[in-house]
């Protein structure tokens, strides 16, 4: 060892010199090539200085061979590493350790910081102790490891974030956006995440949360002028995600005023990213930096936009809830104040039950609500039987709203209103690649209604394959999601409607016997129309407060005789037939009396035998001609009908209900 102690000594030994052996010279050569044509760095440290670095090695941190041999290892270790690798050199020239490796980081030439994998073993050569190693260049790998832990981590916050506002009651919503923001601001690093929402007036945006560092300038909450920040309002207002990494350098000419606000508050990067919903940009979430730049690459930014769908959509729910809400509390107030001076009293469309939005008195009715009320306080699952139009879904309302689990919004299905083929994802949720087109994952309506409850509508349609699984979930709350093996477990009280008659359907082979029984613990039946006739006045009078806030319009009469007609019609439709006979009537209507048209087969001396297929066939396609075939949007059939559009598409399918070809059907 003494004849290798240092690389200008090993470098300079001939392959025959005739010191040594021959033995010795010969091996000490074939050592040398060995170390000189090693692809990864290696060295030999004898007390504390490097004696021999191989080529590799001066490579690797950037230096001449001769600025490395005879200089201590740590002349070129990260200073925060030193007393690490000392301690590792220590313990294995004390034979503590044999040949584990560690880690540690060189500084090259240039002050780049390079990650390396060490190998040392101990060499006694006589009587001297000599460490030799061998350094391989790691930091490729520490940043693949680095993305990969980034990336997971990235992925959990989203996972929590989005967690956090699933069921959440709408008036705990602003809660979980400050915590939320706290939480951002200490995974990213920035020192201010701000919180936007955008209103009617563009002369102003609504700051409603905003969390910032300790020491940094929090952002004051309440109304903020556009014309202190003009371009970078506008910009996210467009839903342009706006980065400056530097405010000084990067911002446009046109942005004057954002310069000199920024400067005048010590910020020195910013990030916004738009609210997106529906279609429509509700705000913008924004992260500034304040005691250095932003250093975010690209990816990073792409990413928070992941960030801003949870908000907006937590954003977007939380207005149609206050808005619904309000619309509640008006049409109270309004109620309260109207006039009583009608042909029919308004004393008559009082309420025994206090059920929101169910109207009426007769004893039919009263014996249903009567039902709910004994129900409502268990957890027993619910099936509500009625025709088309009955008011199912008002009634599962009244039952969830006074249940123990009215602080978590009640989930719906339709299960007639979606393909065959997508109802086990919907109803249990997808994993991603569970079929074609599965992109992502996606929860079903089971989690979603944990600790709630779920509105199976029209329960009569739900495939009898799918029927099994129901019942496990019914059984033991268990589930698996479409493509996991992984069960799920769930508390969902489950409340079903049909207008099908089940029992029937148990004899046909329709539907299974072991479900119907576990779903008929409560029936429920619920009258039509026509067996409740003493409840149009009050249901009419309803209907004609709320179109007319709608329309703009006020009536104050119904002609007794006009109103003796609509209860003796046989309404096969039933209250949403006679809402949209009212609706009808109130566009056409232009003073204060309101004169209501019944349909027209009524008035032709058509049977009143027609089967209700035949009816809801007739009044759809009615409703389809009035709108020129328009389903969706507002004034479209849907929105006349009172279902939902995917409802609608679904009974015209059912019905055979199609538009005409101006080609093929016009004479």
């Amino acid at each position: 060892m003494n004849e290798l102690s240092s690389q200008g000594d090993f470098a300079d030994t001939p392959p025959h010199d005739t010191k040594g052996s021959p033995e010795r010279i010969e091996s000490e050569f074939d050592f040398r090539i060995f170390c000189e044509r090693a692809p990864v760095g290696a060295w030999i440290i004898q007390g504390d200085c490097v004696r021999y670095a191989n080529p590799a090695l001066a490579e690797l941190l950037g230096r001449e061979l001769g600025m490395i041999v005879g200089t201590s290892p740590l002349a070129f270790i990260h200073p925060d590493d030193g007393s690490n690798v000392e301690e590792q050199i220590r313990r294995r020239i004390d034979g503590e350790a044999e040949t584990d490796p560690f880690e540690m980081r060189l500084v090259r030439s240039n002050g780049e910081i390079v990650d390396v994998e060490v190998l040392e073993s101990r060499i006694d050569n006589e009587g001297q102790t000599s460490l030799m190693g061998t350094l391989v260049d790691i930091t490729a790998r520490k940043r693949a490891e680095m993305d990969i832990k980034d990336r997971l981590g990235f992925e959990r916050l989203l996972a929590n974030l989005s967690a956090a506002f699933i069921n959440l009651p709408a008036d705990e919503i602003d809660g979980q956006i400050d915590v939320s923001l706290k939480h951002l601001v200490e995974y990213l690093g920035n020192d201010r995440s701000t919180f936007v929402e955008f209103g009617d007036d563009e002369t102003h945006v609504l700051v409603t949360h905003s969390y910032s560092i300790a020491g940094c300038e929090g952002f004051p909450i309440g109304k903020f002028p556009t014309e202190r920040l003009p371009w970078f309002i506008g910009q996210f207002r467009s839903g342009t995600t706006v980065f400056v990494r530097n405010v000084a350098e990067d911002l446009p000419s046109e942005a004057a005023t954002e310069l000199t606000y920024c400067q005048e508050h010590g910020i020195k990067s910013n990030v916004t990213v738009p609210l997106r919903a529906g279609g429509q940009v509700l705000g913008g979430l924004t992260f500034a930096f304040m005691r250095e730049h932003c250093e975010w690459p690209g990816e990073t930014i792409s990413r928070l936009n992941l960030v801003g769908e949870v908000f907006a959509n937590a954003l977007s729910r939380r207005r149609t809830e206050r808005s619904l809400r309000l619309a509640l509390t008006e049409n109270e107030n309004l109620r309260n104040q109207l006039e009583q001076e009608n042909v029919y009293l308004r004393e008559q469309a009082v309420l025994k039950h206090n059920h929101g939005r169910i109207i009426g008195r007769s004893d039919a009715i009263t014996q249903v609500l009567a039902d709910v009320e004994r129900v409502a306080t268990t957890d027993a699952p619910v099936l509500l039987i009625g025709e088309t139009g009955t008011g199912k879904e008002l009634l599962a309302h009244a039952i969830h709203d006074l249940s123990s689990r009215k602080r978590r919004p009640m989930v719906i299905v339709n299960c007639a209103s979606l393909p065959a083929t997508l109802v086990e994802s919907e109803l249990f949720g997808r994993m991603a690649g569970a079929y074609t087109g599965a992109a992502s994952a996606q929860i079903g309506r089971f989690e979603l209604a944990d600790k709630s409850t779920l509105f199976l509508d029209e329960m009569g349609e739900l495939p009898l394959e799918l029927q099994a699984k129901l019942l496990r979930v019914l059984q033991d709350g268990r589930f698996e999601r479409l493509g996991s093996s992984k069960t799920i477990a769930v508390n969902v009280r489950i409340i079903a409607a049909t207008n099908r008659d089940l029992e029937q359907a148990v004899r046909d082979g329709r539907f299974r016997a072991d479900l119907f029984h576990r779903l008929n613990v409560f029936p429920i039946r619920i009258p039509p129309l026509r067996q409740r006739r003493e409840d149009i006045p009050p249901l009419v009078w309803t209907f004609v407060e709320a179109f007319g806030r709608r329309m703009g319009k006020v009536i104050k009469n119904i002609p007794r005789k006009m109103m003796q007609q609509l209860q003796e019609y046989h309404w096969p439709g039933n209250v949403r037939e006679l809402s949209n006979v009212i609706e009808r009537a109130m566009i056409l209507t232009d003073d204060e009396t309101l004169r209501v048209e019944l349909p027209v087969t009524i008035q032709e001396g058509a049977s009143v035998a027609r089967t209700l297929k035949e009816t809801e066939r007739e009044e759809i396609l009615r409703v389809l001609q009035q709108t020129g075939w328009r389903i969706r949007g507002v004034g479209g059939a849907a929105q006349l009908l009172d279902i939902k559009p995917t409802t609608l598409e679904a009974r015209m399918v059912k019905l055979g209900v199609r538009r005409p070809n101006k080609l093929t059907d016009c004479p």
